[in-house]
């Protein structure tokens, strides 16, 4: 009987141990399985290496299509190889749980200083609910080049990069590449770069590539590359450059504060990416960068003549070309009248005026009084004369961009009149008044029966009017101007007339048939209402 149950605990330990070793040997066949499937619609790839030295290096893993699968977790499988080629250990690091972009990017620092004599190979994994997927292995290694330390640079494309170092170990079996990520994916690409070793093998040139897409402050690693079974690509970063964006003339160089600049140049800071170093300079502050400049939109700017140009970082340009804004023609501003009257209109003609002034906020005076003008027609525009003193004045218009003084300076003369050619008139007697009278206003004439008549002036000190009686009422009449708020302004002074009315002088002939005509010689007969005969 007791054997009896010591056999069961015999097989009962036997059964469960048999179980465990199921559920490890199950475990073990379970990862195994956990392969990159194209089926899955999953694809992952192992990325470059950049920043490589004896504490760190930066890893680079890539997803290129992933379908309807959730990410449990992603990251980087490093395996040490010592130099008889045996596997050492493997570790694998997560890196996160969500994925911002299709690179991943990862600085590993491992417990311990790289060790001379290992060689280091890493791969990229994703781990999702259906699977665990890995990209190839890829290789690094401390120490083969030696080079002063990792040339970080800012460049153009086209500059020339030199590296000192001992690169004694580089044959036809490397090649060598740039490594960016592009701009609008921020999946990582990269290009083969062409190289000079120099004879002696202490130094390498090379050229930043030209290539769309690449942006101001983007980082570009160089690295050789050599092809090494069983581990893949092998990786030496030699020099970091950070893209120097840059400015190009502009093309066009006259705006109105109201226009819009577009910014032209290469490799200019990407929106995505923006940069803090990189400030476009118009005359003497510097902008954060922006595709467009709008002008009347920026701060404190100031004046209509400006220095235009940017800096990189780097290097600080300023162009030949200055930024200007545009003043219609001075040189074609005009004015018919001599001299104005205090509160009369002052007509002005300035082609362009009413197209440039558009949209903006000037300050308009003469004679440091405020004015408003109106515009008249394409070229005209008019204002009225303030409460001024005879004197000689201009016509000024400011903002924080223009200060400007027409160079055609306006006379104010205060108004009278000094006699007339006649003052003994007939009806329809055209009547010259002398005085301050200015070409091309209108002079307004009252009488008894408020009504107003207007006397022209088409000669600098002359108006004339046409003298009827039942036109004013009056034998005395007051002479004045109108102002554009369409008040009056009138002489203290009164022209009197002494209004001769209609004279007949004779007729003939004294005697005739019904019907036949009569000539009748006189004075202003033509006005005559009525010619009763008896």
């Amino acid at each position: 009987m007791l054997r009896n149950i010591k056999q069961s605990k015999i097989l009962f330990f036997l059964m469960v141990s048999s179980l465990t070793l199921l559920t490890v040997a199950c475990k073990k066949v379970q990862e195994i399985e956990y392969v990159q499937s194209a089926e899955e619609k999953i694809v992952v790839r192992t990325g470059h290496m950049d920043a490589l030295s004896k504490k760190s290096v930066t890893l680079f893993g890539q997803i290129d299509s992933i379908a309807d699968q959730k990410i449990l977790s992603y990251g980087f499988v490093v395996k040490t190889i010592d130099q008889y080629a045996i596997e050492r250990k493997e570790q694998e690091i997560e890196v996160g749980k969500n994925i911002a972009g299709p690179t991943i990017k990862f600085t590993y620092q491992p417990n311990e200083p790289f060790d001379l004599d290992l060689k280091y190979t890493y791969c990229f994994y994703v781990r999702t609910e259906k699977g665990y997927y890995k990209g190839e292995f890829n290789s690094f290694q401390i120490g083969g080049f030696a080079i002063d330390q990792v040339k970080k640079v800012k460049a153009k494309p086209g500059d020339e990069i030199l590296v000192n170092g001992d690169f004694k170990l580089i044959d036809k079996n490397y090649k060598f590449f740039s490594y960016f990520a592009n701009a609008k994916s921020d999946a990582s690409e990269s290009m083969e770069t062409s190289y000079t070793l120099s004879p002696d093998k202490k130094s390498i040139r090379f050229t930043v590539p030209k290539t769309n897409g690449l942006y101001h402050g983007q980082e570009i690693s160089f690295s050789f590359k050599r092809r090494e079974y069983p581990y893949g690509d092998f990786y030496y970063n030699i020099a970091q450059v950070n893209i120097l964006g840059q400015l190009l003339p502009p093309v066009k160089t006259s705006f109105t504060p109201m226009e819009v600049m577009e910014i032209m140049g290469l490799n200019l800071p990407d929106y995505r990416n923006p940069k803090d170093d990189f400030k476009i300079i118009l005359g003497d502050l510097q902008i954060p960068f922006t595709s467009e400049l709008q002008f009347s939109q920026i701060e404190n700017l100031k004046g209509s003549r400006f220095k235009f140009g940017y800096t990189n970082g780097v290097e600080t340009v300023i162009f030949k070309e200055e930024i200007i804004f545009y003043v219609p023609d001075l040189t074609k501003v005009s004015t018919e009248q001599s001299f104005v009257h205090p509160g009369a209109k002052c007509m002005i003609q300035w082609p362009g005026f009413w197209d440039f002034q558009s949209g903006m906020y000037f300050d308009y005076t003469f004679g440091n009084l405020p004015v408003e003008p109106r515009q008249t027609g394409n070229e005209f525009f008019y204002f009225e004369v303030g409460d001024l003193k005879e004197g000689i004045y201009s016509f000024q218009f400011k903002d924080r961009f223009y200060d400007i003084s027409l160079p055609q300076k306006i006379k104010v003369k205060s108004f009278d009149w000094v006699s007339s050619d006649k003052t003994n008139v007939y009806e329809g007697d055209r009547i010259t008044l002398y005085g301050n009278f200015s070409k091309g206003n209108m002079y307004s004439l009252l009488g008894n029966n408020n009504i107003y008549w207007d006397a022209i002036c088409e000669k600098d000190g002359e108006a004339t009017f046409t003298w009827f009686l039942s036109n004013f009422g009056s034998n005395k009449i007051s002479i004045g101007y109108q102002n554009s708020a369409g008040s009056y302004t009138f002489s203290s002074k009164k022209l009197e007339i002494n209004p001769m009315g209609i004279s007949l002088d004779s007729f003939a002939p004294s005697s005739g048939l019904p019907g036949s005509l009569i000539r009748i010689k006189g004075k202003s007969i033509k006005y005559a209402q009525k010619n009763p005969f008896r």
